[in-house]
């Protein structure tokens, strides 16, 4: 295995599942900015190009709603659901046309959406931390 594949494979298997939701906003987006530059392309092969770029990210899309707890997440997971099946719907339309501009606005609601995703990560690390100390300050008392 390649190290490139061999650290990203290990990033993933250790990261929180916040991270992991970050990492594919992330993914979705790279996808997007390559299928965007995709439109520009004056060669035939841009039509190739553009579609394997929004498949992936209609993939990586596809991805975040089946992930999500529709028990736990109540209405804000229902909402969302039908938010990335609407991305996904949107990126479908944006190949089929060949128009940019559904990239556009799907990297548009992806950025806002990591944006709120990013302060929800940042809540929970500040709310762990003190159990965190705890669990350091317990262990150099056990071990002490």
């Amino acid at each position: 295995m390649c190290p490139v594949r061999q650290y990203q494979e290990t990033q993933v298997s250790t990261s929180s599942p916040m991270a992991l939701v970050i990492m594919l906003y992330d993914e979705a987006d790279r996808t997007l900015e390559l299928a965007e530059a995709a439109f520009n392309i004056q060669d035939p092969s841009r039509i190739e190009q553009i579609g394997n770029h929004l498949l992936h990210a209609q993939d990586v899309i596809t991805e975040l709603a089946v992930s999500l707890d529709m028990e736990k997440g109540g209405e804000i997971a229902r909402q969302l659901h039908r938010l990335y099946d609407f991305m996904v719907l949107h990126l479908s339309q944006a190949d089929v046309q060949k128009e940019v501009k559904g990239v556009r606005d799907v990297r548009k609601m992806l950025a806002e959406l990591k944006e709120a995703w990013a302060e929800v990560a940042k809540k929970e690390v500040v709310a762990e931390a003190p159990q965190r100390q705890m669990s350091a300050n317990s262990t150099i008392h056990i071990m002490g």
